[in-house]
């Protein structure tokens, strides 16, 4: 008898993301796009989301990670074009005069993005902040991005100490739960995006109230601690602050207790 290589939380997660994708495909069906260039952006952000999940069902990260933060600045760029029609022609064609001009080269940073979005009632601009972080930690090459830690077939939580820093394989990390684990990432990352498109479009694309959680974070970064009785703070990025991130101090650990570095 065949057996599925998917396990059912792989399979449930893949639903809820094609389910995620299908609510962005019905918006750019069924949205009236003014100026109609504006599309483009919009359909960029929803082939970044699907690679998004055809690379985290190969098992690999950063490339998975990246699509998803390109994706989420894409959908920002289209956001405050679609809400400024006039920008969106001078963006399109290339013309303004030298204020307009200026306002275009914000739109080349990723930081005056997420900025000029602008709140609403479902995403603050910290929230794009901390969300592009994380994301962008995984995605650029650091130690956290491209290795893992791993224990061999079979292991306990107790047999913690057998466990050790390895490159994630050629062809993507394979494993009963590490698929799903990205996954629920890009799960994750779609329904904050798709959050993002109803708050700032009025434009109903959730089927019941969503509410952030930015503990969340900690499905992308896979780290956090608790600071303080009852409050989880996620790892966000180690940017600007060397040695600060904390799978750097795993491998140390790791090599001093396997002698090996």
């Amino acid at each position: 008898m065949h057996t599925d290589p998917l396990n059912t939380t792989e399979l449930e997660l893949h639903r809820e993301i094609d389910t995620c994708l299908q609510k962005y495909r019905g918006f750019l069906e069924t949205n009236k796009f003014d100026p109609k260039i504006v599309k483009c952006l919009f359909t960029n952000t929803y082939n970044h989301f699907l690679s998004g999940k055809l690379l985290a069902g190969h098992g690999l990260i950063p490339q998975a990670y990246n699509c998803l933060r390109m994706g989420l600045e894409s959908e920002w760029i289209g956001i405050i074009l679609l809400k400024d029609n006039e920008l969106g022609l001078h963006w399109a064609f290339g013309i303004g005069d030298d204020t307009i001009k200026k306002r275009l080269i914000d739109l080349e940073r990723p930081y005056m993005i997420r900025k000029i979005v602008g709140d609403n009632a479902l995403i603050k601009f910290k929230d794009r902040e901390e969300i592009y972080s994380a994301l962008s930690d995984k995605s650029h090459t650091k130690l956290s991005s491209i290795a893992l830690y791993d224990l061999p077939p079979g292991s306990t939580p107790e047999d913690e100490n057998k466990g050790y820093i390895d490159c994630i394989p050629m062809g993507g990390i394979r494993g009963e739960n590490n698929i799903a684990r990205i996954l629920l990432t890009v799960k994750t990352v779609l329904m904050f995006a798709l959050a993002d498109m109803e708050g700032c479009l009025e434009y109903r694309l959730l089927d019941e109230r969503w509410n952030w959680n930015r503990s969340e974070l900690a499905k992308i970064s896979g780290m956090g601690s608790g600071n303080q009785p009852g409050k989880f703070e996620p790892f966000i990025s180690s940017k600007g602050h060397p040695g600060q991130n904390p799978f750097q101090g795993i491998a140390l650990l790791n090599a001093i207790r396997h002698k090996e570095i």
